[in-house]
């Protein structure tokens, strides 16, 4: 049984069916793996076939490159805003369907999920790419990742049912240190919060997190999913997604969030200017 690999825009798909095993990998480092379009609409359909492929036991969800992902891409939603505007179009109603096609997309699949799932973290993450991961099994992290929601900086809201999850895992003040303050956590910080099972070194990172990878497949895989079911709430998380995501496409359009972007998107700009 030969090795499967299927190389998408933005990831990549590895199927082995010997150690009954799916591999997804970001794989546009030279982007830090941002969450363009593209991107959550490849990661809701690839994790759909995996779960779905009678040869996969158990799933891994990884990044490549120095970063893991540095979250949503800023400049194609801020692109696509002003194109709508300019049109004339109703910009709540394409931003509600943007988001319910690509952010919450991937939410809803994660939590739809019968298989279990691993996600790896093999650098920064930041935004969505911290809030989806605790949506995963179990999270493993390179000692070298820092993790930073910075939402109230750009005048958001927590989003991936990261307003239940983390004070529930967390403890309410050390949630609030991230989603509040934009606090940015290490590795290590966030193993003794619990929402990070174990830390490995960078060097040997992905070696590390295939080895857990291969301990979870061997097992009976009813058994797995059966036992996983009975571990979260998913109609509860379903509804606090969607609580969330009304909330942000009210943000999204808030003048305060709009200014606090645009700020952003120029310190951004005068960074890159100074290279």
């Amino acid at each position: 049984m030969a090795t499967r690999v299927v190389k998408k825009t933005t990831l990549t798909v590895t199927v082995d069916p010997v150690k009954h095993l799916g591999i997804i990998q970001f794989s546009r480092p030279e982007k830090l793996n941002s969450f363009v379009s593209e991107q959550y609409v490849e990661l809701a359909a690839s994790l759909k076939e995996l779960d779905a492929d009678p040869e996969v036991t158990a799933l891994v969800l990884t990044g490549s490159g120095r970063f893991y992902s540095s979250g949503h891409d800023l400049g194609g939603q801020a692109k696509m805003m002003m194109k709508a505007k300019a049109s004339g179009q109703d910009l709540r109603a394409i931003l509600t369907k943007s988001i319910k096609e690509q952010a919450s997309a991937v939410v809803e699949t994660l939590l739809d999920l019968k298989k279990p799932i691993i996600c790896g973290i093999n650098g920064p993450a930041v935004g969505f790419s911290v809030t989806s991961m605790a949506l995963c099994d179990i999270v493993y992290a390179a000692d070298n990742a820092t993790f930073v929601t910075p939402f109230m900086k750009l005048g958001f809201c927590a989003e991936g049912c990261s307003s239940v999850i983390f004070p529930a895992v967390m403890g309410p003040s050390k949630a609030n240190e991230m989603l509040l303050m934009g606090k940015t956590m290490t590795a290590a910080e966030l193993e003794r919060c619990g929402l990070i099972s174990g830390v490995f070194p960078a060097a040997s990172f992905h070696e590390e997190l295939l080895k857990k990878a291969e301990i979870l497949a061997s097992y009976p895989p009813n058994a797995l999913q059966q036992t996983k079911a009975l571990t979260r709430d998913k109609e509860m998380l379903l509804a606090v997604n969607e609580k969330e995501l009304a909330l942000l496409v009210d943000r999204f359009l808030s003048p305060e969030s709009i200014s606090a972007v645009m700020a952003f998107m120029q310190q951004q700009s005068n960074k890159k200017a100074k290279l």
